[in-house]
C-alpha cells in the first residue's frame, strides 16, 4: 500500500487479556450473543486517527474488534471514506466471527474476500457490497532464490510440505511414505508424533524467514493442502510455492485450475492414489518438472499475483 499512495497505520493486535477474549470468543460461538471487549482501545484509535486527517480509505483487515459505531463515526467524521473490510479467512463461519463483526458488517462499503464460495453468505449476513480477489504472494519475499549444495541438503527433498499438521493433509503423506515416495515435513505440533513413523519421513521444525522461500524452491516437489475446516479452494502457499520457483502439487479445485493450467504451470491431484502416481511420475521427469516450475513463476508475473498489483487493483475498483 505503501508503494501505492500516503498510508497510516493502527496495530490492532489484542496481546492483553487474552484469556478472557478467548472465553468470550468461545461463548460467541456456543451461538450467545457476546461482543468482544476491546480492552486495548483500537476503535478509540481508529477513530482518532479519522479526527486527524481526511482518508480517502479506512481498510480493516478482519476486524473482529471493530464496532458498529466505530464505522459509522468514521462516516460522520468523512462522508466521502470508503471502509473496506479484508479477511483471508472464511468469514460466513462462526469461529472467525464475532458480535461485534457481524454487528458492523452491513455499514462496510466493501467487503473482500479470497473465498469465492461464501459471496452470497456474506451477503445474508449483512454485507452490501462483496468482491472476490485471489490469494497473493510478497514479491520481495516470495522469488526464485541462487541455492548453494547446503541449501539443497538442508530444506530440499523429492517431496516436501511446509505447515501445520491436520487429518486429511497427514493421512496423505503417509500414504506417500508408506508407498515408497520421501517425504520432508517442516512443522511442529502433532508432526512430532511421527518423527519414528517410517523411514521415507522426515520431521523437522517449522521454517520462516527466508528458509521458507527456499524450501519451497528446494523441493523437488512441493505438496500444496487446503483447509478443510474453512472449505479453502485455494490458499496462500497456491501462489507462493510458483512464486518461489517450486513445483506445486496441489489438491484439484477450479480455482486452482483458473490459476495455473494442469500440468503446464502447476499439477494436481483428486485422491491420494493420484497424488502417489503424479509423485511418482513427476519425480521420473526432471526436464518437465523444471519447466512446470519455470512456467508457474512466469504465471505468477504475467498475471498479477503479487501484493501489490493485488491491492493496487482492489484500491483502484474501490476509488472507481
Amino acid at each position: 500500500m505503501k508503494k501505492i499512495g500516503d498510508v497510516d497505520s493502527i496495530d490492532t493486535t489484542a496481546k492483553r487479556n487474552y484469556k478472557r477474549q478467548r472465553i468470550r470468543h468461545l461463548l460467541f460461538r456456543n451461538g450467545l450473543p457476546i461482543y468482544l471487549k476491546d480492552f486495548n482501545f483500537i476503535n478509540r484509535k481508529i477513530v482518532d486517527k479519522c479526527k486527524e486527517k481526511k482518508y480517502d480509505i479506512i481498510w480493516i483487515d478482519k476486524g473482529i474488534l471493530i464496532s458498529k459505531e466505530t464505522l459509522l463515526t468514521i462516516k460522520s467524521l468523512n462522508r466521502s471514506s470508503k471502509i473496506v473490510s479484508y479477511s483471508p479467512d472464511n468469514m460466513a463461519l462462526r469461529h472467525n466471527q464475532s458480535e461485534n463483526y457481524l454487528t458492523a458488517l452491513p455499514y462496510y462499503d466493501c467487503v473482500f474476500t479470497n473465498k469465492s464460495y461464501i459471496l452470497k453468505d456474506l451477503y445474508k449476513i449483512g454485507a452490501q457490497q462483496v468482491k472476490f480477489v485471489n490469494n497473493s504472494f510478497e514479491s520481495t519475499f516470495h522469488y526464485p532464490r541462487k541455492l548453494s549444495e547446503e541449501d539443497r541438503r538442508k530444506f530440499g527433498g523429492d517431496v516436501g510440505f511446509i505447515g501445520s499438521w491436520e487429518k486429511e493433509r497427514c493421512e496423505s503423506i503417509l500414504y506417500l511414505v508408506n508407498n515408497g515416495i520421501k517425504v520432508t515435513v517442516f512443522g511442529g505440533g502433532k508432526w512430532n508424533d511421527y518423527k519414528s513413523y517410517h523411514p521415507n519421513l522426515k520431521i523437522k521444525k517449522g521454517l520462516f524467514s527466508e528458509e521458507y522461500s527456499k524450501a519451497l524452491q528446494a523441493f523437488k516437489i512441493s505438496l500444496c493442502f487446503l483447509r478443510k475446516m474453512n472449505y479453502d479452494l485455494q490458499t496462500t502457499r497456491s501462489v507462493e510455492i510458483p512464486a518461489c520457483g517450486g513445483f506445486m502439487l496441489a489438491e484439484r479445485t477450479e480455482e486452482h485450475i483458473a490459476m495455473f493450467t494442469e500440468d503446464e504451470e502447476a499439477a494436481y491431484f483428486g485422491t491420494n492414489k493420484e497424488l502417489l502416481e503424479k509423485c511418482r511420475f513427476y519425480l521420473a521427469n526432471s526436464y518437465l518438472r523444471n519447466q512446470v516450475a519455470k512456467n508457474g513463476t512466469k504465471r505468477c508475473t504475467i498475471s498479477g499475483y503479487s501484493n501489490e498489483m493485488t491491492i493496487k487493483e482492489m484500491l483502484y475498483s474501490i476509488i472507481k
